[in-house]
């Protein structure tokens, strides 16, 4: 399969609520040269497991989804000439980029651990300071 992205934008359309949408389509240029004829399935933001289970991209390029996602995006980045379709591929790429793991610094003793915020707050302190802490308090 010689897979390629397809990019299309849709401008306007009653069911969007403002300005374009951009369609990322993987293409196989071995079925055939036009669009409609090659499609295979439209590039997803995320690779990983949905609430539904694995999408069609990942069943069909299995375990290597992430590098052919990312060849996919990289290539069309390359011969893309219009600036707005661009920055939507380089949108694309950052999303498909691994996020950091959200370490902090207790105020207490010192030791990063992983911080779960909660809305509004900072985390400052480590579970076990926490429980040192705030112990007594019923």
């Amino acid at each position: 399969m010689r897979a390629q992205l397809h990019v299309t934008t849709n401008d306007n359309i009653a069911d969007y609520s403002n300005g374009k949408r951009f369609r990322f389509a993987v293409v196989d240029l071995d079925r055939a040269e036009v669009y409609p004829a090659n499609f295979v399935c439209l590039l997803p933001t995320q690779l990983g497991l949905n609430g539904k289970g694995l999408n069609v991209f990942v069943r069909i390029f299995g375990d290597r989804s992430l590098e052919v996602a990312k060849g996919l995006l990289l290539k069309a980045l390359e011969m893309e000439t219009d600036s707005e379709v661009k920055r939507q591929i380089e949108g694309r790429l950052k999303l498909l980029e691994p996020k950091p793991i959200n370490q902090t610094k207790c105020d207490a003793c010192g030791q990063l651990f992983q911080a779960k915020p909660k809305k509004g707050f900072k985390q400052k302190f480590c579970p076990e300071c926490l429980k040192k802490k705030f112990a007594n308090r019923a």
